[in-house]
């Protein structure tokens, strides 16, 4: 009960073109659900409160039950802004948690492991941010954050909205030991094929994740 987690859902996704709605990715289909349920799906089994941040006017598919929703507050400012917002309502609206689990709506191949170890991490380490490297790259939306970095992400995210990644950047620089980066022999070991990783922007993408919406 001391894990929420974080899901920004409001992106415009432009480069699915006309692949999606007015929902953006999150009410893609795959498989018998939809990118957003299938992905709250596997946190709520992990985190005592999955907070979904949409954007103002944003239809949303069906969710389980128990997903609480809020809206963008600066809108068409990116995933940092969303994470600010959604960590900002769970707090106004619930007892203080621990840790946050953030995660994008476009990854549904997320395995129910790689949360775990994620919150795992988190509890057992002095980090902020506990941030998975895959090809090199911080995998910040599939990540967590302890409360040691929420003032971080409330109180400097309305100056660094361009890149979640930038307010890590940032968080390292001040204390190298802020961030506990996880390898991909680690990663791999709950997730042998990083599928947690594979984000959907691209009509392409979505074919690879799940073959037959083509």
């Amino acid at each position: 009960n001391d894990v929420i987690a974080i899901v920004p859902a409001g992106g415009r996704s432009r480069r699915m073109g006309d692949r999606v709605a007015a929902g953006g990715k999150a009410a893609l289909p795959f498989g018998d659900d939809t990118m957003l349920a299938r992905v709250c799906r596997v946190l709520l089994a992990e985190a005592g409160r999955v907070v979904v941040v949409a954007a103002k006017d944003q239809p949303l598919p069906p969710l389980p039950a128990g997903v609480e929703i809020t809206r963008d507050t600066t809108p068409d400012c990116g995933p940092l802004s969303a994470l600010r917002d959604g960590l900002a309502s769970a707090l106004a609206q619930g007892p203080r948690p621990a840790i946050a689990v953030l995660c994008s709506c476009d990854v549904p191949g997320l395995a129910p492991r790689v949360v775990q170890l994620l919150i795992r991490k988190a509890r057992a380490s002095a980090a902020s941010w506990i941030v998975p490297l895959v090809g090199g790259h911080p995998q910040v939306l599939v990540s967590a954050v302890t409360a040691k970095g929420f003032t971080q992400i409330l109180s400097e995210a309305t100056s660094l909205l361009k890149s979640p990644r930038a307010l890590v950047e940032a968080i390292q620089a001040e204390d190298e030991e802020a961030v506990l980066f996880l390898t991909e022999a680690e990663l791999g070991t709950v997730d042998p094929t990083l599928a947690s990783f594979a984000d959907v922007d691209t009509p392409d993408d979505l074919a690879k994740a799940w073959p037959s919406t083509t």
